[in-house]
Order: structure tokens, then sequence, then C-alpha cells
């Protein structure tokens, strides 16, 4: 009966660890040494966002 406690207890820590801490940690990482990438590289045209640097291509004619 112990060992089966043990074990719960076990995943119980190991679950609320890797599940919950280690994702808020690389988040808040993330967010506090690359910021601009973290937030999807948005770009922003008369205080709207119209896209993400990441998606697309550059174009240099007006008309697109």
């Amino acid at each position: 009966m112990k060992d089966l406690i043990t074990s719960v207890l076990m995943i119980v820590a190991m679950t609320v660890g890797l599940g919950i801490f280690y994702p808020l940690a690389v988040w808040g990482v993330g967010q506090f040494v690359f910021p601009h990438q973290a937030n999807g590289s948005l770009i922003e045209r008369e205080g709207k966002v119209i896209g993400s640097e990441l998606i697309g291509q550059n174009f240099t004619s007006p008309e697109y």
C-alpha cells in the first residue's frame, strides 16, 4: 500500500511540475528574452495588426 501511495503522489507531482510549472517557466523566459518573437512577430499599421513577419513574403510593389 505504501508503494501505491508513493506512486500516486509521484504522478501528481510530475503532472503538476511538467504539465504546469515547466510550460509556464518556458513561456515566461520567452516573453522576457524574446518578447517580439514570442508574440508572433506581429506587424502593425496605424495601430491595427495587419499580419506577421513570419507568414508570407515581402513585396516591393505598391499594388500588393
